[in-house]
């Protein structure tokens, strides 16, 4: 499947109920209104057994540029991470104008062996996005195991430091990743809660939505009595 056949099907694909959706999710204004389930579905054409990694990779190089978020966030499911360069991804970090294509293009980067370095950089940058993207590239090397514990310590400091002065998606995306880091081990969990109970709560925008931000506390509590009762 090539690109403008990619294009058009994204484009049939769309539905009015969905693209108002997203637009209410901030993630406008250039949607087709493409579900996340038809969105796998057409990740099959590209990825799996006996496709070729190299066309899928120029097909998401392609899709970024059509500027489209459904597009774009096919393109973070298709694009092969040992062929994505860092100089990819700063390119595409500095197109990123919502919270989930932020996280989208995180799930390809933490693929990636440059994940660690890019962590450490977005995260201390200042635009909203990039932020975003780093701390939800953070999230999930906490959840690979990725960053040894000192590591994810150094980074429930920094959170603690910056969120009260976070910009609104980027405070999202650190209040995320200090639960992840609270799922890692019992110690980090201690650390992430102390650290919460002195930060207090954390409020988040998610403007004309149903969506609500997660507890830190309360939500690492279901997750350690989860993993309780699995022993």
């Amino acid at each position: 499947m090539m690109v403008s056949e990619t294009l058009d099907q994204l484009r049939s694909l769309g539905t009015e109920q969905t693209r108002n959706t997203y637009l209410r999710h901030g993630l406008g204004p250039n949607v087709f209104g493409v579900s996340y389930a038809h969105l796998g579905q057409l990740k099959k054409a590209f990825v799996g057994r006996g496709k070729d990694k190299d066309l899928a990779h120029q097909v998401a190089l392609a899709l970024w540029q059509s500027g489209n978020f459904e597009a774009r966030t096919l393109a973070t499911m298709i694009a092969d991470p040992k062929q994505f360069s860092p100089a990819e991804a700063e390119a595409w970090v500095a197109d990123v104008r919502n919270h989930a294509l932020a996280d989208t293009l995180a799930g390809l980067v933490a693929a990636t062996p440059f994940a660690e370095q890019k962590a450490g950089e977005w995260t201390s940058q200042s635009a909203e996005f990039v932020q975003r993207t780093g701390y939800a590239l953070l999230a999930k090397q906490a959840q690979q195991s990725a960053l040894s514990d000192a590591c994810l310590e150094a980074y429930i400091s920094q959170i603690e430091n910056h969120i009260p002065k976070a910009a609104n998606r980027a405070k999202e995306g650190m209040n995320n990743a200090l639960i992840a880091i609270g799922c890692r081990s019992e110690t980090l969990r201690h650390m992430v809660e102390a650290a919460a109970d002195r930060l207090g709560p954390v409020v988040i925008d998610h403007g004309d939505t149903a969506c609500q931000t997660f507890v830190i506390r309360p939500y690492l509590e279901k997750v350690w009595a989860r993993k309780a009762s699995k022993i």
